[in-house]
Order: C-alpha cells, then sequence, then structure tokens
C-alpha cells in the first residue's frame, strides 16, 4: 500500500465535494417535488457554497490521463472522479428539465390565477354633515 500522495488528497478531496454537490442537487429535487421551500432554498445555498469551494480549489492534475496515474489506487481514484462527475452532469440535466416543468407550472397557476381572480367590490363610505 503508498502513502497518500498530497496529489491523491487532492483527488480525494474533490471527490468528496462532488459526491456533496450530487446529494445537494437529489436533495434539491425530492424539496422540489414535495414543494417545501425552504428545504429547497437550504439545498440551493449549499450547492453554491459546494460550488465555490469547487471552483477555488480545481486543480488541473485531477484531469489528467489515468495512464499518469502513479499506482492502480490512483487510477482508481481518478476513474471515481470521472464517474462522479459524469453521475453530477446525468442529474444536472434532470435538474433542469424539472426547474422547467415547475417554472412552467407555475407560470400556468399565475395566469389561472390572475384570470379568474374574483373581482374585489370596492365600498364607499358616505356621510352627510
Amino acid at each position: 500500500m503508498s502513502p497518500i500522495t498530497p496529489r491523491r488528497q487532492q483527488q480525494g478531496e474533490h471527490l468528496a465535494q462532488v459526491q456533496a454537490l450530487l446529494q445537494a442537487v437529489s436533495s434539491a429535487i425530492s424539496a422540489i417535488e414535495k414543494n417545501d421551500l425552504p428545504e429547497f432554498e437550504k439545498r440551493l445555498a449549499a450547492q453554491e457554497t459546494i460550488c465555490h469551494r469547487l471552483s477555488a480549489s480545481m486543480p488541473a492534475l485531477l484531469f489528467s490521463a489515468v495512464d499518469g496515474a502513479e499506482d492502480s489506487a490512483e487510477a482508481q481514484l481518478l476513474q471515481e472522479v470521472r464517474k462522479a462527475h459524469a453521475d453530477l452532469a446525468h442529474l444536472n440535466r434532470v435538474y433542469a428539465a424539472l426547474l422547467k416543468r415547475a417554472r412552467r407550472s407555475v407560470t400556468l397557476m399565475a395566469a389561472f390565477y390572475r384570470n379568474h381572480a374574483p373581482v374585489p367590490q370596492y365600498h364607499t363610505w358616505s356621510c352627510d354633515i
């Protein structure tokens, strides 16, 4: 068993962040399905935080070829990182489609209520002096 190199440690941390982002997106989808706005907002904030961390710590070494990996453990870790990115890309497409449908539903409901809302009755008060 080879020691954990700084490169492998960075790759492991990156993998953990991508997996956390997968979980946050999945939880946000669930919150939308349940119409749980506070939970959705919380998950959206978590996604933003994770994305900021990922963009700030995106080392180029994560995307080096597997052939350049130092050993089989590093090659396996790189494969896990690539799989996590592929899973995230797929979940992102699902999330985008769900948000598009949700936006369309909200637009339809708003139009319905705008066109079918009761007309308010205005009362005037008068007083003879």
